[in-house]
């Protein structure tokens, strides 16, 4: 089974992503924010996409702290 977690840092499209994951998550897009919702959720994998710069960098951040992301390192 696949579960979906979603972290989205604007309020703006909340209210338009709220039936597209099994969880949405709230949160600024930085490193701690987002190994804190990793710790909690365990993800077999993390699908960074969409966002710009902010999430690739995070992305790269999360490889290199053990998390499996499909960002560059």
């Amino acid at each position: 089974m696949v579960t979906n977690i979603m972290i989205n840092c604007n309020p703006e499209t909340v209210s338009t992503d709220y039936d597209t994951s099994d969880r949405l998550y709230f949160e600024p897009l930085t490193l701690e924010d987002v190994l804190a919702v990793s710790r909690a959720g365990k993800p077999q994998g993390v699908i960074v996409q969409f966002g710009g710069q902010t999430p690739l960098n995070v992305g790269a951040r999360l490889k290199r702290n053990g998390v499996p992301s499909s960002a560059p390192a």
